[in-house]
């Protein structure tokens, strides 16, 4: 069977593409070899340096003429985070806690009877025999209480740095917990005067040495006459790395500036824990409210800033409530 003229220009033509494809794969090679081969007859390939065990590399950003900018990573963490998680593992805050039978909430009376008038007069009670022989005639069912849900709180009181905490979850206390809390004494207002001879009473710390920890405090006391002054406040965030180094130095935390000099009332908080998304995720912190002021507006920022970076855990499948009161004494 003879092949049609087509067929055979389609195969030469094919057959053509393929030589092409192979030379041009066997000429790759050979190309590839002799560079290779020419680098290693010039005098070898450039030595590839990275610098000295430790030492910042350095990037170009944009083109190949930019800066040189190094590249490298903080060996100091954030020191208010690492103040935190220190105050954590010395368990700042002590804790009790308890399930319990919440509080039922009032319920109303009976209504009185109407009173009796000319036009609807009081109706006659049946006599004892016909009330008999009605109940012969359709016998009532026994009554099947219906069981009343118990309804649980969560408690967990605690204590840190002559300060006091209580922590009331419902309406499933069992299902619901505080999986993190941050110490709330660590984001207070910071002392206005110090003791020049607290400098020398700083210690180093597994990440700072005395010299660092006491420049950082430097950057926001001033040296005076009469000691060290609050030149400027570091703000929330960075409040706990200063009072990290204030404490290890010997300042009485629990009797703070912040309480010496006010009369502050404690603080309730309420909010609601919302249902997490996956069992495996925190559920999201709702409508915190501050329902009760210290009288200190500084020391109720504290408390609520501390507060909302809890986390907690909602096993009801429903949104929880939470009350949590922050008191200025020691606990009762």
């Amino acid at each position: 069977m003879k092949l049609s003229e087509a067929t055979l220009a389609w195969e030469h033509w094919r057959a053509r593409r393929r030589f092409r494809r192979q030379l041009k794969a066997w000429g790759s090679s050979v190309l590839l070899v002799l560079v290779v081969l020419g680098l290693a007859f010039w005098g070898g390939f450039p030595r590839l340096d990275v610098g000295e065990k430790g030492e910042a590399l350095a990037v170009k950003l944009g083109n190949p003429e930019g800066e040189d900018l190094p590249l490298k990573v903080s060996a100091l963490p954030d020191p208010s985070m690492q103040a935190v998680m220190s105050a954590q593992r010395d368990t700042a805050l002590t804790t009790v806690e308890e399930t319990r039978p919440a509080t039922p909430e009032p319920a109303a009376g009976p209504a009185p009877p109407a009173p009796a008038s000319k036009t609807n007069p009081k109706p006659t009670p049946p006599k004892p025999a016909d009330t008999a022989a009605q109940a012969k005639i359709n016998p009532t069912p026994p009554a099947v209480p219906s069981p009343t849900p118990v309804v649980t709180e969560k408690v967990i009181r605690g204590v840190e740095k002559g300060n006091s905490s209580e922590l009331i979850l419902k309406p499933q206390g069992e299902k619901i917990s505080q999986n993190a809390y941050w110490p709330v004494y660590l984001f207070m207002p910071l002392p206005a005067k110090l003791d020049a001879a607290l400098l020398g009473r700083i210690p180093g710390s597994d990440l700072y040495s005395a010299d660092e920890r006491r420049a950082l405090l430097l950057q926001f006391y001033t040296r005076g006459a009469d000691g060290l002054t609050l030149s400027s406040d570091p703000g929330l965030p960075v409040r706990p790395a200063l009072w990290s180094i204030l404490e290890g130095a010997g300042y009485d935390v629990a009797n703070a500036d912040y309480k010496r000099n006010n009369v502050l009332k404690p603080v309730v908080i309420t909010f609601r824990i919302g249902t997490p998304p996956t069992p495996t995720d925190n559920p999201e912190l709702l409508e915190v409210t501050l329902d009760q002021s210290s009288g200190n507006t500084a020391v109720d920022e504290a408390v609520l800033y501390a507060f909302k970076k809890s986390t907690f855990a909602n096993g009801t499948g429903q949104v929880a409530q939470g009350r949590y009161t922050y008191d200025f004494t020691g606990k009762k």
